[in-house]
């Protein structure tokens, strides 16, 4: 199938395109082929390149050893199994255009996808799925356990329980000793972006770039903000905001330093 460069056409586009280009060399099959190859040759068109072909016999595997698993999905098969269990996750997961995937085998798709840094093909081929339903599982399942954790993942009570041990250990670490109220670190992250332009009917005053430009890095880029503890947990996730706000500003934006002074547990840092 042919693609036009440039732009998205229908496949009943492409054939009333090929389809005059074909009448107007007058049913010349010869010409036509000549004219279609120049247009190839020119880049006007191109051909849509070959789908990869995936193992559709490949599938996880269930009874997987332990030291396999722990390398692909950083979990045991039981492990995994217990995870589905905690979270109360449904048995089978349906997701967009109606795919059906066991809890275990949506969960062991995630871990793999976030464990390290790989093309979805590769998880598509061990799989043995398509990298679309790959992808629409993943993204699904994630939304699915932010909705039902979101509340543990921002109000979670073993911070709450290790906040003390936080502070020791940094008051420790960094030697100071009238450091006692210190439990997690900000850690801030900035997303670049192309320069943006100007929107249509837009108000006169307008002005994006300066919006998202920041001056430290000299980029148009999208602000996110964490809140990291001393082994790693993030606490907090806030973002994005325009590029120019300050990291003071999005900490206040956020809210986590109102919600932190009115918990009963790390009141008593203060």
């Amino acid at each position: 199938m042919l693609a036009i460069m440039l732009q998205q056409y229908t496949t009943y586009d492409v054939v009333t395109i090929v389809s005059t280009i074909l009448a107007r060399c007058n049913g010349e099959f010869n010409t036509f082929l000549t004219a279609m190859e120049v247009m190839l040759v020119s880049g006007v068109v191109r051909l849509r390149p070959e789908r990869l072909l995936i193992n559709a016999s490949n599938s996880i595997d269930l009874n997987m050893d332990d030291s396999t698993a722990l390398h692909k999905f950083r979990f045991t098969i039981p492990q995994l199994r217990l995870i589905v269990v905690k979270l109360k996750m449904p048995e089978i997961v349906i997701v967009l255009s109606n795919d059906h995937i066991i809890a275990i085998e949506a969960h062991a798709m995630v871990c793999r996808r976030l464990g390290e840094c790989c093309r979805l093909f590769t998880i598509a081929n061990e799989f043995g799925r398509s990298m679309e339903a790959c992808s629409r599982t993943i993204t699904s399942t994630i939304r699915l356990i932010y909705i039902m954790e979101r509340r543990n993942i921002y109000e979670n009570k073993f911070f709450e329980m290790k906040a003390v041990i936080y502070a020791n250990a940094i008051r420790t670490k960094s030697g100071l000793e009238g450091l006692k109220n210190c439990i997690a670190f900000v850690d801030g992250t900035k997303q670049y972006i192309s320069r943006p332009l100007r929107r249509q009917n837009a108000p006169p005053n307008e002005d994006l770039q300066r919006s998202v430009y920041n001056g430290h890095p000299r980029r148009h880029c999208m602000n996110w903000q964490g809140i990291t503890t001393p082994d790693d947990f993030i606490i907090s996730m806030f973002g994005p905001v325009e590029g120019r706000r300050h990291d003071a500003t999005m900490l206040s934006l956020s809210g986590i330093l109102d919600k932190m002074e009115n918990n009963l547990i790390l009141i008593f840092l203060h």
